[in-house]
């Protein structure tokens, strides 16, 4: 009774942690009454539940740090600096929190109607996993913390890409096993260099060692290592190949969750360890990263922005379609962040919240067309917009938001990625022309599979397949489910410059290195 009482007085007091420790008890809930009785509307009803008071908890731990402009700190081992385990939470992580819950909620209710009967203990438990270590990666104050719970994201998305157990799922998920596997390796590598530097894992104490360092070969070395370790799971170009070979075979749902945060997980993973590491080191006027890694960043967007570009518009099956579309999203944000500045990385950060709702959402849509037409292919999509018209709604809004048309959120953080190449600019960083050159390229290339095959052929086809024909409506939690992120999409469609102000103040916390490393030398 004694240690029940500790734990919530605990949690009373941090309760800036609840968005990590309520998944966790989801999945332990699921699991108990799964194991007693299995019924997949009982159990998607909890995990509901718990997503909507961890979506909750998430907001006021974002209104409490914007509000106040200071981090949040919990140590949860009885290690002080250097060890220092803890959570820190800025900003940056609690707007990545923010995201990845608010997509969760509407996945949980989404898989209610999608998902069927057999194995839902699994999914459910492994589903709130997942959502944890999410969570815990946008909070975690140090690289021990950060490790573990990025894994625990990796492992549970490995398991639910070959939930279905078939061959296309197996093949997949192993294909991504290795990949992430050797993703960590690398990162741990990273890691054990960045120990052996400063004598400590603790991001704030790893920047307050190395803020005035110049760049070394060891630096740089480091650099590598958590750019393709990290790089895995933001299915940034050439770590990319596991992601149109995941999506297919995944539940719908599950599709959602790897395009809409999984690989926004690996992209604040990243943006956390380099800022923390390289931010502002040898820099000459007009730049902010030094030009080395400028290049380097706009090289990899490059590439990860026009060759899936390119993918997409070959394909026939309209997962994969999907899939390829989202690496190329990828480059935006990459982009934004190789400009560098506070507008920069706001813009990327902003994209990211657009992405991560439409693109959810498409793919949500997506699983509904298969569960009605039981297939993937382009072609049997034909004229299904009349047949299951408020899917195909979203789907709509969806497409036009990923391919920038006005007033929908996509083209504002598109604009804004721009916008940053603008004044990047007008600042003497000549990378600010190539970024706004290779956006509105790949945004015209993007309308090719975004209107000329996926909208044309949901509602402008005068003919309806064979398959399409018999369509129906999708089940009722499938379609609350794509309302909630639809909505949001609206919201930000009709207020972007409401959540660009509340993003710019996000970033401007996390671009201030002394915030964030007073509260641990003060502990």
């Amino acid at each position: 009774m004694v240690m029940i009482m500790d734990i919530i007085g605990f949690l009373i007091e941090n309760y800036a942690l609840l968005p990590v420790i309520l998944p966790v008890l989801s999945a332990i809930l699921v699991i108990i009454i799964g194991s007693i009785k299995e019924n997949k509307e009982v159990l998607g009803t909890i995990v509901t539940i718990f997503m909507a008071a961890t979506l909750f908890f998430a907001y006021n731990v974002f209104n409490d740090v914007i509000t106040t402009g200071q981090p949040i700190l919990v140590y949860y081992m009885n290690f002080p600096p250097p060890n220092a385990a803890c959570f820190e939470i800025d900003g940056l992580s609690a707007v990545f929190a923010l995201i990845f819950t608010t997509v969760a909620l509407a996945v949980s209710i989404y898989s209610i109607g999608y998902m069927h009967k057999e194995r839902i203990t699994e999914y459910y438990s492994v589903f709130s996993f997942m959502v944890a270590g999410l969570n815990g990666v946008a909070y975690a104050g140090d690289l021990f913390t950060l490790l573990v719970f990025y894994e625990l994201m990796g492992i549970t998305a490995y398991i639910l890409v070959a939930f279905y157990r078939n061959k296309e799922a197996i093949e997949a998920a192993i294909k991504y096993l290795l990949m992430g596997a050797t993703g960590t390796a690398l990162i741990l590598y990273g890691i054990a260099m960045v120990y052996g530097l400063t004598g400590t894992l603790n991001l704030a104490l790893i920047a307050n060692v190395l803020r005035t360092a110049p760049l070394s070969n060891e630096l740089y070395l480091i650099l590598v290592l958590f750019l393709v370790g990290f790089g895995v799971k933001a299915a940034l170009v050439p770590m990319h190949s596991w992601l149109p070979d995941a999506h297919p075979a995944a539940p719908s749902g599950i599709s959602a969750m790897l395009s809409g945060v999984i690989i926004k997980g690996g992209v604040y993973a990243m943006l956390r360890t380099m800022f923390v590491l390289f931010y502002g080191k040898n820099v000459v006027a007009g730049f902010t990263w030094s030009i080395n890694i400028s290049v380097l960043f706009l090289v990899i967007a490059a590439i990860t922005m026009t060759l899936p570009n390119l993918a997409a518009l070959v394909q026939k099956d309209f997962k994969r379609m999907l899939a390829y579309s989202s690496i190329y999203n990828m480059g935006i944000i990459f982009a934004g962040i190789a400009v560098g500045n506070v507008i920069g990385f706001a813009a990327a950060v902003f994209h990211i919240l657009n992405h991560a709702l439409a693109k959810s959402l498409l793919f949500m849509d997506s699983g509904a067309y298969i569960m009605r037409i039981g297939t993937r292919n382009v072609v049997d999509l034909r004229g299904i917009g009349k047949k299951m018209p408020v899917t195909s709604i979203t789907f709509v809004l969806g497409s036009l938001s990923l391919a920038g048309l006005p007033p929908l959120g996509g083209f504002y953080s598109k604009f804004m990625v721009i916008w940053a190449g603008m004044i990047a600019i007008a600042a003497g960083n000549w990378i600010g022309y190539w970024v706004a050159i290779l956006i509105a390229v790949n945004a015209t290339i993007s309308l090719g599979y975004y209107f000329a095959i996926l909208i044309r052929t949901i509602w402008l086809t005068p003919e309806t397949s064979e398959k399409a024909e018999n369509a129906k409506r999708a089940p009722i939690t499938v379609i609350v489910g794509e309302f909630i992120v639809t909505a949001a999409m609206i919201a930000i469609s009709i207020m972007p410059f409401i959540f660009f102000d509340a993003i710019i103040k996000a970033v401007q916390m996390f671009l201030d290195i002394d915030s964030y490393i007073a509260p641990v030398l003060s502990s």
